[in-house]
């Protein structure tokens, strides 16, 4: 195109599915508290004190996060949750090679020792291991691996919401896919719980966990759970035009007490996963096609006409009652506002679209199935190429594919082969920028755990379609 050559690709059905190895490699790279050869020696086999007490608890084992040394919960968890999706949606067949289920169970498992001893004798589940104070690096450093030395790590022992609901479904999925015991968590933690969350992210994950409690045979009780908190999702999206226009609606609210419109860096389309998920598995519930409306409504009168608005067709990060903070914010219609990219100057931080695209992915992966549109397929794969080179940089964000790979933001290990960096950021302007000169800069170019979850989770879909 114009005076430039790409590298070499193939052209075959298969092409995507070719990666899919590569990016499940990635998850067995960060392993923590064990040497993985030709990435780092043994690690943190002194982890961890509470921060609350100073008392020492083994929670050593999972994953290093991203392109750092800590062990976040929520984001870590998506490694075995994008892992079992893929082994759930294709099987055997995953990988051309034939490798089989064993090696994404055996990796599940791996982080799963963690996850498990992370559960406190409430039930509930605590945040993260050495995440520091507020999320900065006290932390996030190598230790000499001798416990009650001056180097110890710490745990957060406070126990978010969605850590409770994604900690739930993750054992009931590994109950119906390999190990029953874990069942025995996920109840503990389900019943230690009151799931009065009025926030979107947080009812959509309780009701992907009581879907996968109802799978595993556990009782008609989460049935209704998981009706019930589909029906409170489903409530929490703006079905009326508001701000003055006539053309969007279908967005979801950040939460009951709040007009302003959800919008997320990771979990972008959950509201919409769990609904179709709902009626997938209750098609014959009263409310079931209340569910399916409301993801039709989103993605008719919400992403699809926003996705026009670029010759990418990518799903902006989202849309604005106005303008938040001193920034660009693109009108819309009336007094509705939407940036492409994530708000610079609304939080401490912000970073690249890449699991906020690859979540848009999987729904319409899903939706495409759960309504017979294959432009919702079409759309899919839209936001995958953007992640793999599809973009105004021309550049692939996953190690080891593609070309103009970003150096990543991986201090600690370099190189990680398949993967996934954070991806294109937007500046005040709301106008795309991506390291390509070898800074470092972690908002655009450091590894995170949910993209590489997304990634299968979305490929899983489509690749089954």
């Amino acid at each position: 195109m114009g005076n430039e050559l790409s590298v070499p690709f193939f052209i075959r059905p298969d092409a995507w599915r070719r990666t899919l190895p590569k990016a499940v490699s990635y998850h067995h790279a960060q392993r923590c508290g064990v040497e993985v050869p030709n990435v780092h020696p043994v690690c943190h086999l002194d982890d961890a004190r509470r921060r609350d007490n100073g008392q020492h608890v083994d929670v050593t084992g999972g994953w290093h996060d991203a392109g750092d040394l800590r062990k976040w919960m929520d984001a870590t968890m998506m490694n075995a949750l994008g892992l079992l999706r893929l082994a759930r949606n294709l099987g055997e067949k995953w990988d051309l090679a034939g490798s089989g289920l064993k090696p994404l169970y055996e990796e599940v498992q791996w982080g799963n020792r963690y996850f498990l001893k992370m559960q406190d004798t409430d039930g509930r589940v605590w945040a993260d291991t050495a995440g520091g104070v507020g999320g900065d690096n006290s932390d996030n450093h190598w230790t000499d691996n001798r416990s009650g030395t001056d180097d110890d790590r710490y745990i957060n022992t406070g126990k978010p919401t969605m850590v409770q609901a994604m900690f739930v479904a993750l054992q009931a999925m590994i109950a119906q896919a390999y190990d029953k015991t874990c069942l025995e968590a996920a109840t503990r933690c389900w019943q230690a719980n009151k799931r009065d969350s009025t926030g979107t992210r947080d009812l959509a994950w309780w009701t992907l966990a009581a879907l996968e409690m109802y799978r595993t045979d556990a009782g008609a009780e989460y049935a209704a759970a998981a009706a019930e908190l589909a029906g409170r999702l489903a409530g929490l999206q703006n079905t009326e035009f508001m701000a003055g226009q006539k053309q969007f609606r279908g967005f979801w609210r950040m939460r009951a007490n709040s007009q302003d419109p959800y919008n997320d860096a990771v979990y972008s389309a959950i509201p919409g996963i769990a609904l179709l998920e709902a009626a997938a598995e209750f098609p014959k519930h009263p409310d079931a096609s209340r569910w399916r409306d409301a993801v039709k409504l989103h993605l008719e009168e919400y992403a699809l006409p926003l996705a026009a608005r670029t010759a990418y067709e990518i799903v902006p990060f989202g849309v604005f009652a106005g303008t938040p903070t001193q920034e660009m914010y693109r009108p819309l219609a009336g007094g509705l506002t939407y940036r492409y990219f994530m708000p610079t100057r609304r939080q401490n931080w912000w970073l690249g679209m890449t699991s906020h695209l690859e979540c848009y992915a999987a729904l319409l992966a899903m939706a495409a199935r759960a309504f017979g549109k294959p432009a919702y397929r079409d759309l899919a794969y839209r936001q995958l190429e953007w992640v793999m080179g599809g973009n105004p940089f021309g550049a692939c964000l996953m190690t080891g594919e593609g070309m103009r790979n970003p150096y990543p933001h991986s201090r600690y290990v370099g190189l990680i082969p398949g993967g996934i960096l954070n991806g294109i950021a937007g500046n005040a302007k709301d106008e795309p920028i991506l390291d390509t000169e070898y800074g470092f800069d972690w908002r655009t170019c450091e590894y995170w755990s949910p993209h590489n979850a997304w990634y299968l989770w979305a490929h899983s879909v489509l690749e089954r379609a």
